[in-house]
């Protein structure tokens, strides 16, 4: 499960990565213009996601590391967009991210208890009260 959850949040990563540096008129970028949704939530969802996978699927504190790193990812990034024709710097953007991020966290932190009690099990032959 861990190496599918690896594979899934590089391959998320890589995804968010290149479409935050794609200038605005590129296809793709253009492509998701035209869906109407806000780039705020696209940049809440994804970042949502890049924290909640590893907070949630990977061991110890390496998954919270991994998604607390998303922050100062989703801040390089957008002054990167500066540079990008068609793009900007938004402080709307970065407070998405961050968000993102920290729901992320929230929801991998929730669901790492929950796997955790249910993985509590009582002693064979024995049944709930």
């Amino acid at each position: 499960m861990t190496k599918l959850l690896w594979t899934l949040w590089i391959v998320m990563l890589a995804l968010v990565v290149s479409g935050e540096v794609l200038p605005g008129t590129s296809p793709p970028m253009r492509w998701v213009s035209s869906t109407g949704i806000s780039d705020k939530v696209l940049h809440y969802g994804a970042y949502t996601l890049l924290a909640g996978i590893p907070t949630l699927g990977f061991p110890g504190v390496v998954g919270v590391l991994c998604a607390m790193a998303m922050i100062p990812l989703g801040v390089v990034l957008e002054f990167i967009q500066k540079a990008v024709p068609g793009r900007g710097f938004e402080l709307g953007d970065i407070t998405a991210n961050t968000l993102g991020v920290l729901t992320g966290v929230a929801a991998g932190w929730a669901g790492r208890k929950i796997r955790s009690l249910a993985a509590m099990r009582l002693p064979e032959g024995r049944h709930g009260p």
